[in-house]
């Protein structure tokens, strides 16, 4: 395997420090990486140094949506004219749309999670809280885009919810001024991979053609409900510019939290530091004398409307994990395994 040709895909020490000796000899001949760019219902599609290859899913891995995602790094060897995955290599971080009764892998290997919305009847914060909790949850670093902002009579109508949020990339495009898209240079440093997520129709491919060098069909926007009508179908991980990987998601409306505790802490931890600033620890934020939560809603510090949703999300994460039972414990257990081999691991090459 040539290593030198893998960086621009994205490869990095991270995964290397997880091959075997006899993967890294240059005389095994038979075995190759490939990072997975499709999965579909029947097979895989992975890049490496020879180029794009079909992949043969081994029992173990199946079903594949369970198992892998779009970014992921892969062992193979060369079955007559395919190539059979061996293993897979374990994620520097992986994005997960969260379930008590099954995880949907979105992507793995992400640098920056351009969370795409439109300037239009689409735009919800709170939907916008959901996904940047599910961004500090992965560790990635959440980018907000509001597109379609020339359609709009009022920009500041949308800017001033988004800026509300404490992000520290906020970024405003729009067709009738194509200069704006120049912003978003600074994420395309080779070797970067960045996933969009947004509903459906928010322009999520018209955003690819206008930053990248790869085009997808879109169409004109339908008024009566601010949907384009080129929809993705599946998860696809593709390069344009300077060696960077995108992965385009299928539009997701229904995102439902779970486990995810330290995502919200950070979407709402301006919440999270005022209950410790309370009178009594085991304050409920209702009617209690001296409640810090109150009190900044009273003088304007937070918003009802913040703190309901904090509530509403919190709720629905304890719903899922209580609802995920043995599963819940099982990937806790799981997490804390994970730290302890991050904690261990060496710089052995």
């Amino acid at each position: 395997m040539n290593i030198t040709k893998l960086q621009p895909l994205g490869w990095s020490n991270h995964f290397f420090q997880q091959l075997s000796m006899d993967e890294i000899e240059t005389n095994n001949v038979s075995t190759f990486l490939f990072r997975v760019t499709a999965i579909h219902r029947t097979h895989i599609v992975g890049i490496g140094e020879f180029g794009t290859k079909q992949l043969i899913v081994p029992d173990d891995l199946q079903p594949v949506s369970q198992h892998l995602a779009v970014g992921d790094w892969l062992i193979a060897e060369s079955a007559y004219e395919h190539f059979k995955i061996i293993r897979a290599l374990p994620p520097k971080n992986r994005i997960e749309r969260m379930s008590a009764d099954v995880n949907q892998l979105i992507a793995s290997n992400v640098d920056y999670l351009w969370i795409v919305t439109s300037a239009n009847e689409e735009f919800n914060s709170k939907r916008l809280q959901r996904y940047l909790s599910m961004a500090y949850e992965f560790d990635v670093e959440p980018v907000i885009i509001l597109t379609k902002t020339d359609l709009c009579e009022d920009i500041y109508e949308y800017l001033d919810q988004i800026t509300a949020l404490k992000v520290n990339n906020i970024h405003a495009v729009n067709m009738a001024d194509l200069a704006s898209y120049q912003q978003l240079d600074v994420y395309f440093q080779s070797g970067n991979t960045i996933a969009m997520v947004g509903s459906s129709g928010v322009g999520k491919s018209t955003l690819i053609n206008m930053v990248s060098d790869v085009e997808q069909l879109t169409n004109d926007i339908r008024e009566d409900d601010a949907k384009g009508k080129h929809t993705t179908t599946h998860r696809e991980l593709f390069f344009c510019r300077n060696n960077v990987a995108i992965i385009d998601t299928p539009g997701m409306r229904g995102l439902e939290l779970y486990d995810a505790q330290a995502g919200l802490e950070q979407t709402f931890d301006d919440v999270i530091q005022l209950t410790t600033m309370c009178k009594f620890n085991d304050c409920a934020h209702e009617s209690e004398p001296k409640c810090a939560i109150n009190k900044a809603i009273t003088d304007g510090v937070i918003s009802q409307t913040h703190y309901d949703n904090y509530l509403k999300l919190l709720r629905e994460d304890e719903f899922q994990k209580r609802k995920a039972g043995g599963a819940f414990a099982e990937k806790q257990h799981g997490r804390q395994w994970r730290k302890v081999i991050k904690a261990h691991k060496t710089d052995k090459y």
